[in-house]
C-alpha cells in the first residue's frame, strides 16, 4: 500500500515515532542531498540553499512510498508497476562499523541499477505520482 507522506510526519517531533515499516522512518534518514535527488528524478530544480525540510516537502508532493521487507517484494512490485508508473527503490545500507543509521543509496530498476545483497537495513519503493 503506498501512502502520501506530509512533511510534519518526518520532522514533526511530536509524530517521530513511525515503526520502521512505515516510509517516515526511513524518508527522516534522508539528507538534504539525498533530498535534491528526489526531486531531480522527477526533473524539478531547486536551490541547495534552501532549507532540508522546503526541499523535502517539495520533493514530497511528487511521490508515493512504501516499505519493502527484502529484494523479492521489491522486484513483484517493480514487475506490477513499471509499465504505468516511474519509479525508485532507496535502499538503506549500514556499514560494518555502524549498525546505528542507514545510508540511503538511489536504485533506478529501469536502468538495470542492482539491488544491494549485504547490510541492507530496508527499502523504500517511491513511485511517481
Amino acid at each position: 500500500m503506498f501512502l502520501t507522506i506530509q512533511a510534519n510526519q518526518i520532522f514533526d517531533l511530536r509524530m517521530a515515532q513511525a515503526p520502521e515499516s512505515h516510509p517516515s522512518y526511513w524518508l527522516a534518514q534522508l539528507r538534504k542531498a539525498d533530498w535534491l535527488r528526489l526531486l531531480e528524478f522527477v526533473d524539478v530544480k531547486m536551490s541547495a540553499k534552501a532549507r532540508k525540510q522546503i526541499i523535502a516537502e517539495a520533493a514530497l508532493q511528487h511521490f508515493e512510498f512504501t516499505y519493502c521487507e527484502g529484494r523479492g517484494e521489491v522486484w513483484q512490485m517493480w514487475n506490477e508497476l513499471r509499465r504505468d508508473h516511474r519509479t525508485l527503490v532507496i535502499q538503506f545500507r549500514h556499514s560494518e562499523a555502524d549498525w546505528t543509521r542507514g545510508t540511503p543509496e538511489f536504485v533506478d530498476l529501469d536502468k538495470n541499477e542492482p539491488l544491494g545483497f549485504v547490510n541492507i537495513a530496508g527499502r523504500l519503493f517511491c513511485k511517481v505520482k
